[in-house]
């Protein structure tokens, strides 16, 4: 209590002894009466030889025992008998466990009550030291707190008391000073980062300080500094990227936009070109062309004035003599093809220009058998040789 004087506290000491001493019974000991320590019950004894061999003997007969339908019966006899036995020896035990354990129930008992009264002065004295000791712990916190006041400056938004204070600085073993310098050491730290961190040529700095003010973890900061500026170069790759593609796509739409429309003329070109040549082609065939002085040409070798047996002739076209079944045929579409070969040269913008031949006419008569007149048709189709009717 405040004011009193403090005196030595009471030795209170346990022990068993033999004797009552009657001189001093306000002492307070544990002594133990009757019964003495000499007196207590040593060892329990009962007939366990005898018991035992009775029992071995009993059991012996079970050892290589068979029991079959017929004799089922004794074997549930001889259960039974084996069970009673068994629930005798276990009745005994606990009779002798609550005879024993009867006067130490009443002597735990009463020793509890005794114990009790002692803990309610131990109660009251625990309440005060624990009030001191808070209080020690509640002015070293005051200093550790002046410590941080005295070095936090403009970090105390960032950076509160709490989130650099440990619990640790509280207990006892734990100095004043090293909690202080600690702190310090901290705070210190934490600016040092922070300038680090300002020091980047980044746009992401901000969101790597507030990483940092979250874990207090430099390296973390750095870390989602160089995962932000990573991606941004990504996603500018990106962009690139598809602004690339899709030039190249305009410019290849539009290649084949020129290519469609270059070819629409070309075509049209073509159209008109054909429609001319077939023209002049219908004006030349009602004409009887001219004789060259150059000699003609014997496309047929000696077989000219061959005759194949009932083949009939009807006219002679170009140099050529057809069946009377296949002339329109042959004649139309020899001239169409010619054409149109003439028509491919002439308007293919692509070929280079080549210098004009001389061009020369005759007329012969060939004669020969239907496929043999069909394959020299083919042949001056695929030379590029003019032909027509003879009148």
């Amino acid at each position: 209590m405040a004011g009193r004087k403090k005196t030595a506290p009471e030795t209170v000491e346990a022990e068993v002894v033999n004797e009552v001493d009657v001189a001093r019974p306000e002492k307070m000991e544990f002594r133990l009466i009757n019964p003495t320590e000499d007196g207590f019950l040593r060892v329990i004894q009962w007939n366990k030889e005898e018991l035992e061999a009775a029992v071995r003997s009993r059991i012996a007969s079970y050892e290589n025992v068979v029991y079959t339908e017929d004799n089922m019966k004794q074997a549930k006899a001889d259960r039974a008998e084996l069970n009673k036995l068994t629930k005798a020896i276990e009745e005994r035990r606990k009779m002798v466990k609550a005879i024993i354990n009867k006067p130490y129930d009443v002597f735990e008992t009463e020793l509890k009550e005794i114990l009790a009264l002692i803990q309610e002065p131990v109660g009251i004295i625990d309440k005060q030291v624990k009030a001191f000791e808070d209080q020690q712990k509640e002015e070293k916190k005051k200093g550790i707190r002046a410590a941080y006041d005295g070095v936090i400056g403009d970090l105390a938004q960032v950076l509160p008391f709490e989130k650099v204070f440990d619990s640790r600085y509280l207990n006892q073993t734990y100095k004043l000073a090293t909690a202080q310098a600690d702190i310090k050491g901290k705070v210190e730290k934490v600016r040092t980062d922070l300038e680090t961190i300002d020091s980047l040529e980044s746009k992401y700095k901000l969101n790597a300080k507030d990483v940092y003010i979250k874990t207090l973890d430099l390296s973390k900061a750095l870390a989602e500094n160089k995962r932000l500026s990573d991606l941004e170069v990504k996603l500018e790759a990106e962009k690139r990227r598809k602004t690339e593609e899709e030039a190249e796509r305009k410019r290849m739409a539009e290649e084949r936009r020129k290519a469609a429309e270059e070819k629409d003329k070309v075509e049209e070109e073509r159209r008109k070109m054909l429609e001319t040549l077939k023209n002049a082609g219908r004006e030349s065939a009602g004409r009887r062309p001219e004789t060259v002085t150059e000699q003609p040409k014997n496309v047929m070798g000696n077989r000219e004035s061959a005759t194949e047996p009932n083949q009939n002739v009807s006219y002679v076209a170009g140099g050529g003599t057809f069946p009377q079944e296949s002339a329109t045929e042959h004649t139309t579409v020899g001239n169409i093809r010619s054409v149109e070969q003439q028509v491919s040269v002439a308007v293919d913008p692509f070929e280079p220009k080549q210098e004009e031949v001389k061009r020369y006419r005759t007329k012969f008569c060939a004669v020969g058998t239907r496929v043999q007149l069909q394959k020299l048709t083919q042949f001056m189709n695929e030379n590029d040789i003019e032909y027509g009717r003879i009148k």
